[in-house]
């Protein structure tokens, strides 16, 4: 009976041993106690996973450097190491490209070579030019005839009474036209008017851009015209100084 209970007695130590051994924590590195190579860095850590700086204390010799701080790369909301884009050298071109000089135009300077204001009733007239240097510009500036006609008619509002009105309007007889031929031939070069399957703008231009001789033809009705010719003064025969139109163009 006394042997069962030191049996007993033995095996409840040795459980009692046993739980105790789970609760004694391990002993704890001490910067003290630390057995680095010199350089003042701590001992048993992984590489990467330091979150804490490495301070000398007052009277510490070490010198080395302190240990990255937190947080560490690549966790969630900091940056992520990646590799650096390669810088990519653009080769230098061996050629030279040579800019050429701005060519300086000078406006030429032009004289009249004809100007008249015309009236036209159904009547044609003609003149001939030899254009040493081009070009030869017609300017026209028209003035149709106006007509008036009184027009009667019936008011749609109270006594209906007759009522009269006044309509002025450009006649409908109105048309001008400048034809330049060849002289010889006849053929022509180039053609403008107003009315008359033309346009009816009030002002008008007409260019012949090549040299040569030309006959210059003008014709209309119910109208009349400021006309003037003119052309550069260098390389054609004398002129007149330009007089102003009465339209633009």
């Amino acid at each position: 009976m006394t042997g069962k209970r030191i049996i007993i007695a033995g095996v409840l130590i040795l459980v009692a041993m046993i739980c105790l051994s789970g609760c004694i924590s391990p002993p704890k590195d001490t910067p003290d106690s630390a057995t680095g190579s010199g350089n003042g860095g701590t001992t048993g850590s992984k590489p990467g996973t330091v979150r804490t700086t490495s301070t000398p204390t007052q009277g510490s010799s070490g010198s080395g450097p302190t240990a990255t701080a937190s947080p560490a790369p690549g966790e969630v909301g900091y940056l992520t190491p990646a590799t650096p884009f390669p810088v990519v050298t653009t080769p230098t071109s061996g050629l030279s490209g040579t800019r050429l000089p701005d060519e300086n135009v000078t406006p030429a300077e032009y004289m009249a070579i004809y100007y008249a204001n015309l009236a036209f009733k159904n009547n044609k007239t003609a003149y001939t030019y030899e254009l040493v240097r081009p070009p030869l510009v017609i300017e026209m500036c028209f003035s149709p005839n106006m007509t008036s006609r009184t027009i009667w008619y019936e008011s749609q509002y109270g006594s209906h009474e007759e009522k009269t009105q006044t309509v002025t309007s450009i006649s409908p007889y109105a048309w001008f036209k400048v034809v330049v031929r060849d002289p010889v031939s006849g053929q022509v070069i180039a053609e403008d008017g107003y009315a008359k399957g033309f346009s009816v703008e009030p002002g008008k231009d007409l260019t012949i851009r090549s040299p040569g001789n030309y006959l210059i033809e003008f014709s209309g009705n119910e109208l009349s015209a400021q006309i003037q010719v003119r052309v550069p003064k260098e390389g054609n025969p004398a002129g007149s100084p330009l007089n102003n139109m009465s339209c633009t163009f």
